[in-house]
């Protein structure tokens, strides 16, 4: 089966998903493509939205881990673990065919998956809302990643927002793309502990891990025809942005961000 990957740049967790999809997906990876998205806001707003939520020191703590992060990716002999801090990195390790993306609604994306006569996409957190006819352009459909045990927490930073309503375990789906917003069949589902007094980067990194297991699992259960998705009963819940007030409940309960 022929597997694109649809996913985003990012400095810490999904370099992590793709490197272990690709050293260990049995079925055909065609390429990774990392999105760009021109209505994301600035990285000045991005820090203004994320100070009001969460104070000046988490700001700086996270900084820093990023400034850090990116001399390891432009120059990778100072990088003296095994991990990578960018997707591209990941790509070029592997050998992998890497593309940037603007909009995976254009024609021009469509296109280009056409040509691949690619089987199914997996999606890895990409901040673009696929449209119906990418959708329905793979064999197999478009698959997704999402960090909760849904219908619970659907949308944005669902790590967050498990940890700032006290659950003790964290949820991971795998569920099939449609036009609402991570309400699509579910494929696999999985929970991690939530250990007290942990960090949502700790929870990050294992969530990612055991994301990309099972998406493996899921691709491989498309590909034997032997996939019954399931539609929990209930609406569930739905989150967006941190706000000061949920960060006052995320640090109640105990736990830091980094």
């Amino acid at each position: 089966m022929r597997v694109l990957i649809v996913t985003e740049e990012d400095e810490f967790y999904l370099p992590l998903s793709i490197d272990y999809v690709l050293k260990n997906c049995p079925h055909e990876i065609v390429g990774v493509v990392c999105v760009l998205n021109p209505r994301m806001p600035s990285k000045l707003q991005t820090a203004r939205k994320f100070y009001k939520a969460f104070g000046l020191f988490p700001i700086l703590s996270h900084a820093s881990r990023l400034i850090k992060a990116k001399i390891c990716d432009a120059l990778p002999w100072l990088n003296f673990s095994s991990r990578y801090y960018s997707v591209k990195r990941v790509c070029q390790s592997h050998k992998m065919d890497y593309m940037i993306c603007p909009n995976v609604n254009a024609e021009s994306f469509l296109k280009y998956c056409r040509d691949l006569d690619i089987d199914l996409i997996a999606s890895v957190s990409p901040s673009q809302i696929f449209k119906d006819e990418l959708i329905k352009l793979p064999k197999h459909g478009c698959i997704n990643i999402h960090t909760a045990k849904l219908p619970k927490y659907r949308g944005l930073y669902p790590t967050y927002w498990a940890m700032a309503h006290g659950e003790k375990m964290l949820g991971i789906s795998i569920h099939y793309i449609e036009k609402g917003i991570d309400t699509g069949g579910i494929l696999l589902q999985d929970e991690i502990p939530i250990p007290a007094g942990t960090t949502m980067d700790k929870m990050l990194t294992a969530s990612k891990l055991r994301g990309a297991e099972l998406l493996l699992e899921a691709v491989d259960q498309i590909a034997k025809g032997t996939s019954k998705p399931i539609y929990p009963e209930g609406e569930g819940s739905y989150f967006s942005q941190p706000t000061p007030e949920s960060y006052k409940m995320f640090k109640k309960q105990g736990y830091k961000l980094w």
